[in-house]
């Protein structure tokens, strides 16, 4: 694939990226899924293009998410985390497998932690809790549940993708 086919592919995924989160910050039910599915369309992003223009889609879509999208903690959550993981994921799992798991756990639950520091103390949007002190412990807790199996989907995706549908797209990228 040439370059200027590659910088129109990664851009068309930087808007559907952005389409995605404006839905994620519109509609609070898609608020921590939103992220999560532009962690995951990144994957056909990556596999076509390759890594340099994944990682202009991210920068794109996470400059114009954090200017004009109005909930910031949807887009925060991307851009900390499930926007660069597609890309960074296959260095995160060169070592041992135990270790592998142990830095991406320490990797996500960092990032979800300094993005929500980053709503209460930057953006100063409180952190409204109906739960009391018992509601950190169960929304990390929730956290972590969800990106156990955000790791068993993920490369389910990528042979899947494989699998049906890269042949399709490199036949349109030609």
């Amino acid at each position: 694939m040439n370059s200027s086919k590659a910088v129109a592919f990664s851009g068309m995924f930087a808007a559907l990226q952005l389409v995605l989160l404006f839905l994620g910050s519109t509609m609070w039910v898609l608020c921590y899924s939103a992220p999560l599915f532009c962690g995951l369309v990144m994957i056909i992003l990556k596999e076509s293009a390759g890594v340099k223009y994944c990682v202009l889609s991210y920068i794109a879509s996470s400059i114009i998410g954090i200017l004009f999208l109005p909930d910031k903690e949807c887009v925060l959550t991307y851009v900390f985390f499930f926007g660069y993981y597609t890309i960074i994921r296959d260095y995160l799992n060169k070592p041992a497998k135990w270790l592998s798991y142990v830095l991406k756990f320490l990797l996500y639950n960092a990032s979800i932690g300094l993005s929500q520091l980053m709503l209460i103390y930057v953006f100063h949007i409180p952190f409204d809790n109906e739960l009391g002190k018992l509601g950190i412990p169960l929304l990390i807790f929730g956290f972590n549940f969800v990106f156990v199996f955000y790791e068993l989907l993920f490369p389910r995706l990528t042979k899947l993708y494989y699998v049906k549908y890269k042949s399709r797209v490199d036949k349109m990228l030609k």
